[in-house]
């Protein structure tokens, strides 16, 4: 989730292969979603 934030600020440098596995919303973007998205399913909320 941290890396999914820092990509979506433009903190961490990335390739299309980081976008693609960050963007877990399948939206097209890395943001604050795609985190929270993973903060949920690394607690069982939602699955993935």
């Amino acid at each position: 989730a941290v890396i999914a934030l820092e990509i979506a600020t433009g903190s961490r440098p990335c390739d299309t292969a980081m976008l693609d596995a960050a963007d877990v919303s399948g939206d097209g973007r890395v943001t604050s979603l795609d985190a929270l998205m993973i903060l949920q399913a690394a607690a069982g909320g939602i699955e993935l």
